[in-house]
């Protein structure tokens, strides 16, 4: 390894080193001091506002910080960064007995990709150019367009699509104890969510995390049996406006807003959750639908209707309160339909199949009554295909080919407070066959196709309300 990158990564080391030692210490102290816990029904007092809490309306809220060093970002040197990534507030209520309500925002949005302005000697996907003069005029962004790219290539924490500041906000109608309708827009149940295997923000997740999490408008009929008190079994069927996946697959759509339905077709999903006992958790989603849409009269690539269908199953098992090792398989099925391969003068273009899996595990040990620590790692292997590595793979542009894949390994350490309160450090290893085609590396000049590796380091810090 060069002297230059093993200064660079013992530099990074030691910040990030300061900064988990910093925001251990904070917590652990507050901790030994903090007063009793608030009976139920107390007002929440939030910075000198008290907010009464009752069974018709409750506040809560979300606030999730971090720092790292994410080599992706190196290109201009904005590869060390500390944000905000989500400071999540959210109301709940009941209406009537069997009516409840949800709305959640967060004001940090930064998810979605910027149209890049574009650099000499590197290869930008989110480039308005790559359709120039086939629909609308897209201006580039020149405040954000080269920093978020892609997925691959981004400085946003978050990971759900919003609309605008609105995270979720649905109506719940029970309309039994075991069967329930939602409508609005909600976080779909596909997959672990990242809390349930460690993770806290896009930086520190696993792709196949990243792929699931989606929030979408429409309706959720959902059934659940319980043993006692406890859930043993839950299962959904919703219909959903589609366009959740738009982003992920190069569907830029000249870079309209990401919740706008753009006629698709209704999105079907499917999901269950089985949990026999406490030290079981086995989930299956299957998703079938459409993302994008062709317009006939603009023929684009880059503007047409893509497969989006899913298959998803995970598996967790904890035989232990401070053991637990964990699964999940996917097999996503992406790319332009046939029709629209027809339309942009492709006629036999293949649906994408793109599989993966990852699997971890996580220790922990209680440090006192109320404050836990513990370490988990994840690996993970994923196909690199998708509608933009098929482009560039027929084009024969940049030595792109189908068929490679991505491979991820993730280290965590972690002190958790009465989990209100987590502090963790992560370290992921990121082998990615093409980071040039994200802008990570030039693909012309002395330096082409060389550069940075894409690996992470990083702290996160994420407080809760009860």
């Amino acid at each position: 390894m060069p002297a230059s990158k093993l200064l660079v990564r013992h530099r990074s080391l030691c910040t990030a080193a300061a900064l988990l030692i910093l925001f251990v210490t904070v917590p652990a102290y507050g901790q030994e001091t903090a007063p009793a816990s608030r009976p139920p029904g107390e007002p929440v007092d939030f910075f000198g506002f008290k907010f009464s809490q009752s069974e018709r309306f409750k506040f809560g809220g979300e606030l999730v910080v971090g720092w790292s060093h994410d080599g992706a970002q190196a290109a201009l040197g904005f590869e060390k960064q500390g944000r905000v990534g989500m400071a999540i507030l959210s109301v709940a209520g009941k209406v009537s007995d069997h009516v409840r309500f949800f709305a959640s925002v967060n004001p940090v949005s930064e998810t979605n990709a910027r149209p890049a302005c574009g650099e000499k000697d590197y290869f930008f996907p989110s480039d308005p150019n790559l359709y120039a003069g086939i629909g609308p005029i897209v201006k580039c962004d020149v405040e954000d367009g080269l920093k978020r790219v892609d997925t691959y290539n981004t400085f946003s924490l978050d990971y759900i699509t919003q609309q605008g500041i609105l995270r979720e906000g649905y109506l719940d109608w029970g309309i039994s104890d075991s069967v329930s309708l939602r409508g609005g827009r909600f976080i779909l149940p596909i997959g672990f969510a990242p809390r349930d295997v460690g993770a806290a923000t896009a930086k520190d997740m696993t792709r196949l995390t990243r792929l699931n999490a989606e929030a979408n408008f429409g309706a959720m009929l959902a059934v659940t049996a319980r043993r006692g008190e406890r859930a043993i079994f839950d299962a959904g069927l919703m219909a959903v406006l589609g366009d959740g996946n738009r982003e992920k697959d190069y569907d830029w759509f000249y870079f309209v807003n990401t919740s706008l339905d753009t006629n698709s077709a209704i999105t079907v999903v499917a999901s269950a959750r089985m949990t026999p006992i406490k030290a079981i958790d086995v989930r299956a989603a299957f998703k079938k639908g459409y993302t994008g849409s062709k317009v006939e009269r603009l023929p684009s690539y880059w503007a047409s209707k893509r497969n989006d269908d899913a298959l998803v199953v995970s598996v967790k098992l904890s035989p232990t309160s401070w053991a637990s090792v964990f699964g999940e398989y996917a097999k996503y099925t992406w790319g332009p339909t046939l029709t629209s391969g027809e339309l942009v003068g492709l006629p036999d273009l293949a649906a994408i199949d793109k599989a993966g899996y990852f699997m971890g595990a996580q220790l922990e040990a209680p440090i006192t009554g109320q404050v836990r620590a513990g370490f988990s790692f994840v690996r993970e292997e994923l196909s690199r295909d998708d509608s933009m590595i098929q482009y560039l793979a027929l084009n024969r542009l940049y030595g792109v080919q189908m068929g490679k894949k991505d491979r991820e390994l993730v280290v965590r350490g972690f002190v958790d407070v009465n989990r209100l309160v987590n502090v963790s450090f992560f370290w992921m290893d990121v082998s990615n066959p093409f980071p040039w085609v994200s802008a990570s590396w030039p693909v012309t000049g002395p330096t082409a196709f060389t550069g940075r590796e894409p690996d992470r380091i990083g702290v996160t810090v994420t407080v809760r309300t009860p």
